[in-house]
């Protein structure tokens, strides 16, 4: 099944929010939009995703904000890389 099938299956009144998507050092990463203003950026850490942040979104744009809220590749809506070396936290040369 494709990313945006799943997302379009996943949208209920808990997750509301259109889904977005950009190409990201070449994986398809899925993010949350809304509101206009100042932007507040939220990000999740290992294992999450933005659905984390479901119950601030809604408050922050009706208080006037612009709310970002990223999938990180692997997490949630994004694609999920199936290598493992796809994705690291620290590089491959050697110390």
């Amino acid at each position: 099944m494709e990313a945006s099938e799943t997302a379009q299956r996943f949208a209920h009144e808990q997750w509301p929010y259109d889904p977005k998507f950009k190409q990201v050092n070449g994986w398809r990463m899925h993010y949350v939009d809304e509101g206009t203003g100042d932007p507040v950026v939220l990000l999740h850490g290992n294992p999450a995703w933005g659905f984390l942040y479901r119950k601030f979104i809604k408050p922050l744009t009706e208080a006037g904000r612009r709310v970002i809220v990223p999938d990180m590749v692997g997490f949630g809506l994004s694609e999920k890389p199936v290598r493992e070396q796809a994705t690291r936290l620290t590089a491959t040369s050697p110390i």
